[in-house]
């Protein structure tokens, strides 16, 4: 036999009552709900108890009136009853006093009773029973109550401080509520503030819930929107530069190259019609056809720039080309008292790559970083392998850059070498963009050189 465990799992909200249920505007007349509930127990439950108080009060009165006539008749009264009457009222005022002669057996004992009058009003009313000396005297007296005017004199009462206390603590408790559920918004409004003045940071959502976290999750989201704007710009802006770069490269290109390789070609039959290669002439010539050399380096550059580069990827041992690139820059560090050196660590790892566009890319860095690094100096080529990249990496032991060149250095025409063009690591990021990798550099503060850091992804570049 088995036995059924009836499921306890509450039913799921309606999608209204789910919407509903945590907003701000639900909690607020929830709570306003809640303070008007007290203030109407407190009322009720005062009110209550001053009522109680006054008929306690009114039978005490009204025994009283009892002992002070039943002195008089033990006294002996034989008058009238309603000069007693008078008399009594005046020692106790507010009431109304009657007193007439009764058979004892009519009157078993004292009743207290409350009667509704027509006009709205209450009598309290009270009947005791006095025997003295075999008659049998009703006193009858009675109060009228006004439910208003006994409210209004329980406010006026002691019982004031009660309904005063319990009003401020649920206002108190209301207060401290909102703020609590303000608080997140006075955050997010000073997160729109720092992104008024740039910052873009987003806003944390821890503890919120209802309309304030779908509020601060949309923000968020604005703010990411608003960081994709601004690389999305940024790049545009660098494609906009090119684009105006392309056209004057390939103007230059033009006008340039063929004057260049006739001027290199006329100073290079000259050198030989001179037939002595030492004198005066002949040396300048050469210094002619290395200065045109220049110049078809420079317009290379700007052709470089001005059009898209056309890869032609085949598997290449990367730590063979970078100790290649090494050792074709070996005499240059040697001139310059530059001590270069290689810890290869990518293990053989072959990648689909350009060979000639990598290379050209990795003799720019070290290039760069040779021309930094003093006499005495060391220039560092190292790569690795992570679990998504394989990064090279060139350290320099120069003077380093300050922040705003290393914002820039990557762009264009800048360059902070005299006689430079600007162009070397322009090309090199191209180069590594066009591979599906990034290039970053950074420089240690205090003058300690700069770090270049070149990105190729494995699931892209693998072999």
């Amino acid at each position: 036999m088995s036995v059924r465990v009836p499921d306890e799992t509450p039913a799921p909200l309606s999608p209204p009552l789910a919407r509903w249920r945590n907003t701000l505007f639900l909690r607020v007349v929830v709570l306003c709900g809640v303070l008007l509930l007290c203030l109407f127990a407190a009322v009720v439950v005062i009110a209550r108890y001053f009522f109680h108080e006054a008929a306690v009060q009114m039978e005490a009165s009204t025994l009283d009136i009892a002992r002070s006539l039943e002195l008089r008749l033990d006294e002996g009264f034989q008058g009238d009853y309603q000069a007693l009457e008078g008399e009594l009222m005046d020692l106790h005022k507010g009431f109304d006093i009657r007193l007439e002669d009764r058979p004892a057996a009519e009157e078993p004992g004292a009743t207290f009773t409350i009667e509704r009058q027509r006009d709205g009003s209450f009598l309290r009313v009270a009947r005791v029973p006095l025997t003295s000396e075999g008659r049998t005297v009703l006193l009858t007296a009675s109060m009228t109550i006004v439910p208003q005017t006994e409210i209004l004199h329980a406010f006026t009462s002691r019982y004031l401080l009660a309904v005063t206390a319990v009003f401020l603590l649920a206002l108190g408790a209301m207060v401290w509520f909102i703020w609590k559920a303000l608080h997140p918004l006075r955050r997010l409004a000073e997160s729109c503030a720092a992104v008024g003045s740039g910052h873009l940071e987003p806003v944390a959502t821890s503890g919120a819930s209802g309309e304030v976290l779908a509020l601060e999750t949309t923000f968020n989201r604005m703010i990411e929107s608003l960081r994709e704007k601004e690389t999305v710009e940024a790049r545009l802006r660098q494609a906009q530069r090119l684009s105006a770069l392309g056209t004057l490269a390939a103007g230059v290109a033009h006008d340039v190259r063929n004057p260049l390789n006739a001027i290199k070609l006329l100073s290079g039959h000259a050198v030989e019609q001179l037939g002595d290669p030492d004198s005066p002439p002949a040396r300048s010539l050469r210094t002619i056809r290395n200065e045109v050399g220049r110049l078809e380096e420079i317009v290379s550059g700007f052709l470089s720039l001005a059009r898209e580069t056309e890869l032609h990827p085949e598997p290449v041992d990367l730590d063979a080309l970078l100790q290649e690139c090494v050792g074709l820059l070996g005499r240059e560090a040697d001139q310059r008292g530059v001590r270069l050196t290689a810890e290869c660590g990518a293990g053989g790892l072959r990648l689909m790559l350009d060979a000639r566009h990598i290379s050209r890319a990795v003799l720019n860095v070290l290039l760069n970083a040779l021309e930094a690094c003093p006499e005495g100096g060391r220039v560092r080529l190292f790569s690795r392998v992570t679990e998504t990249a394989c990064q090279v990496e060139v350290r320099d032991d120069g003077p380093g850059l300050d922040r705003e060149a290393l914002e820039r250095v990557f762009d264009p025409y800048y360059t902070t070498k005299p006689g430079g063009t600007g162009l070397g690591l322009s090309i090199t990021r191209g180069v590594i963009e066009e591979h599906g990798g990034a290039i970053e550099m950074t420089s240690a503060p205090g003058g300690g050189g700069c770090q270049v850091l070149i990105t190729l992804p494995l699931d892209r570049l693998r072999a």
